[in-house]
C-alpha cells in the first residue's frame, strides 16, 4: 500500500498535532508532496524549513513550492544529523522515510529533539517492513519504542498504516 501524503496530514492537523502558526522542520523534504501540505496547514502564519541532503530534491521541492505560490517554505540543503538551527527553534520535526536509509539513525533522532521545542511533536513516518522499491533495512516499531524508553521521551500516538507506520513523540 502506498502512501496517502494528504490523509496523514490531514489527520495530524485534525488531532492538534500540527497547527496554523507552527514552525516545522521537514527531515529529508524529497519531491515536496509532504512540504506543501505542511505549508499549507501552518498557514502563511507558520513556516516549514524543508531539509534535504540532495540538492536535486531540494530543488524539486522548490519548484512545486514555487508553482503553487507558497511564501511560507525555507530550504536548507545539509545533514539532518548536524543542523545550524539552535535548540528549541522547532515546533514540530517532520521525519519521513529517512531513518532506514542510515545506519545511525539515532543521531538523527537526536539531532530532532535537539531543535525541538519543549512540548512539541516529533512525527516519524517510516516503512513498516523491507519494500523492494526502497534500499535500506526498515526500523521497527519496537526499536523507535526502546530508542524513546531509553531517552525518556512519551509516545503520544502511533499507527500502522498498509506497510508503513507514523509515530509521535512529545518532547520533554
Amino acid at each position: 500500500m502506498f502512501l496517502q501524503p494528504k490523509k496523514i496530514i490531514q489527520e495530524l492537523a485534525s488531532n492538534f498535532f500540527i497547527k496554523n502558526g507552527d514552525k516545522v522542520a521537514e527531515f529529508g523534504c524529497g519531491s515536496g508532496y509532504f512540504t506543501s501540505l505542511l505549508a499549507e496547514k501552518v498557514g502563511p502564519e507558520g513556516r516549514v524549513f524543508a531539509i534535504d541532503i540532495l540538492e536535486d530534491a531540494i530543488n524539486e521541492t522548490k519548484e512545486l513550492i514555487d508553482t503553487l505560490g507558497f511564501n511560507n517554505v525555507i530550504f536548507y540543503q545539509g545533514n539532518v544529523k548536524n543542523l545550524p538551527y539552535e535548540d528549541n527553534f522547532f515546533d514540530v520535526v517532520f521525519i519521513s522515510q529517512i531513518l532506514f536509509q542510515n545506519e545511525e539513525y539515532e543521531k538523527i533522532l537526536d539531532e530532532g529533539l535537539r531543535v525541538l521545542k519543549e512540548g512539541g511533536f516529533m512525527i516519524i513516518l517510516e516503512p513498516n517492513k523491507k519494500l523492494p522499491f526502497l534500499y535500506g533495512e526498515p526500523v521497527s516499531l519496537e526499536s523507535l519504542r526502546s530508542y524513546c524508553s531509553i531517552k525518556n521521551l512519551k509516545i503520544e500516538y502511533q499507527k500502522l498504516i498498509g506497510d508503513n507506520y507514523y509515530i509521535i513523540v512529545v518532547s520533554k
